[in-house]
């Protein structure tokens, strides 16, 4: 069902981008010359966001030169692409889209090329995903309720429960979301970090802000965690919720194999996390009950239940 709807927001945006009134962008000419949008101009604001939402969340990660934005490719459409006037302008088959936000009260500016042009070198991580994800295309939106909800007010609290940005802490971040580990400096380019979210779109978000990341990947935890045979990290963090989509066995298993863990799970068991199409798995209760059984310190923290394990790996001394 997800797949369906996803697929029928590209076939809007493609049947309808040809059609919007695209303003050259005369001060890159000669340079990454592209055509744009105003949110509020030459596009109405309804028409904008859902547009923004469908890039963000189906595009890519491409480099413009030293930054890195979310490109849309739309290799079958044809838009008349050039300077004004329109009627002399020459149709271009195969367009991209980007950005210049992260964020639907932020973003403006809508930006077309053709796909054929390339800024710079191309080597931003991929972000592929298997299956679609219903946060992909609410990622757009998701920075701004994360913001009107006061989450961050619980950063001096999180730092002072769990310090893990120093440069000797690697932090696996799992069901990363747009990176709140990241905003809340509870990890940090110095250590490194590894973010696992099952949203590409959710990705897109931290990837635009943290520019450095590099170690993304687009699946569920348990996913990741049985592709690979983990080296102990510093840290293992899952934030704001993300822990009550951790199976319980997945947690025991992390806690035994020595991770120190910083685990925010949902305080009840709320029918939505944010958006309406978020639901809790079956699973939340049982997993929040594992993390607090645990040998660490729980504290309630807001709507959430905040779980600390330090390593439980011993240390063999050598003979």
């Amino acid at each position: 069902m997800r797949k369906v709807m996803d697929e029928g927001e590209l076939r809007w945006f493609e049947e309808q981008s040809p059609a919007w009134a695209w303003k050259w962008a005369s001060t890159f000419e000669g340079g990454a010359e592209h055509a744009y949008v105003i949110k509020g101009r030459q596009l109405d604001a309804q028409t904008y966001e859902r547009a923004a939402r469908v890039i963000h969340g189906m595009g890519m990660p491409r480099r413009f030169f030293r930054r890195l934005n979310i490109e849309l490719h739309l290799p079958d459409v044809e838009v008349a692409y050039g300077r004004e006037p329109l009627g002399q302008r020459s149709m271009q088959h195969g367009v991209k889209l980007w950005l210049m936000s992260h964020r639907t009260s932020v973003s403006k500016a809508l930006n077309i090329a053709p796909l054929t042009a390339e800024y710079g070198r191309q080597d931003a991580p991929s972000t592929a995903p298997a299956v679609p994800s219903p946060w992909d295309l609410r990622a757009l939106d998701f920075d701004d309720a994360f913001e009107s909800a006061g989450l961050a007010a619980f950063a001096d609290r999180l730092r002072d429960a769990a310090p893990v940005g120093g440069p000797a802490n690697h932090v696996l971040d799992l069901g990363a979301r747009t990176g709140a580990a990241l905003d809340l400096g509870l990890a940090s380019r110095a250590g490194g970090c590894t973010a696992v979210e099952a949203s590409r779109g959710l990705l897109h978000s931290l990837l635009f802000k943290h520019q450095w990341v590099r170690d993304v990947h687009v699946m569920s935890a348990e996913a990741y965690l049985a592709a690979r045979n983990l080296a102990p990290s510093a840290t293992v963090v899952s934030l704001f919720g993300a822990a009550s989509y951790l199976r319980p066995e997945t947690i025991s298993a992390l806690a035994e194999a020595g991770h120190r863990l910083v685990l925010m799970h949902h305080a009840d068991d709320p029918e939505r996390d944010f958006f309406s199409a978020t639901h809790l798995p079956p699973w939340s209760a049982a997993s929040r009950s594992r993390a607090a059984q645990l040998p660490g310190r729980v504290e309630r923290l807001g709507d959430y239940v905040l779980t600390v394990v330090e390593a439980l790996r011993r240390h063999h001394h050598r003979r």
